[in-house]
Parts: C-alpha cells; sequence; structure tokens
C-alpha cells in the first residue's frame, strides 16, 4: 500500500521522466540516461529498476513507446508535458 507522499513522488518521477524525454534529442533515451538525467536537472535520486518501471508503466498507458532498454516519447505523451 503507497503513503499519498509516496504516490505523488510517483507521480512527480514520471512527469520528469516524460519532460526529460521532451527535451532530449530524437525524444528518446535509455533507462540509464534517464537515471542519470533525473538526478541531475530534476534531483531525484532514483535505481535504474525504478526508471525501468516507470517506462512500462508509461508504456502501458500509451505515453512513452518501450525498445529494450529505451523509451521513446509519444505524441500523447507530448501533450502531458505541454499541459
Amino acid at each position: 500500500m503507497s503513503t499519498i507522499a509516496q504516490r505523488q513522488a510517483e507521480v512527480t518521477r514520471r512527469r520528469s521522466i516524460l519532460a526529460t524525454l521532451f527535451f532530449a534529442a530524437g525524444q528518446t533515451l535509455s533507462a540509464t540516461a534517464l537515471r542519470d538525467e533525473l538526478e541531475r536537472v530534476h534531483g531525484q535520486v532514483v535505481s535504474a529498476d525504478r526508471v525501468r518501471a516507470d517506462i512500462l508503466w508509461l508504456a502501458d498507458v500509451g505515453l512513452v513507446h518501450r525498445a529494450f532498454d529505451a523509451a521513446a516519447l509519444t505524441e500523447r505523451g507530448r501533450e502531458i508535458v505541454l499541459d
């Protein structure tokens, strides 16, 4: 069971992943590059496994395309970032 703080951290991290992809060249990054950018740009320290789990969730809801260990932003994901 997650707490409100955990849920808010999850939402913030996933939105940060989308924003990071939006500004990346080709709007595509690997999970490890995303992890590094989350820490460097957004100040969020998480494991690569956590980022991979978020990529899977974001892919399930159609916000990113997943290919092996990388994620690419979809049009729907771009709309979320710009909203």
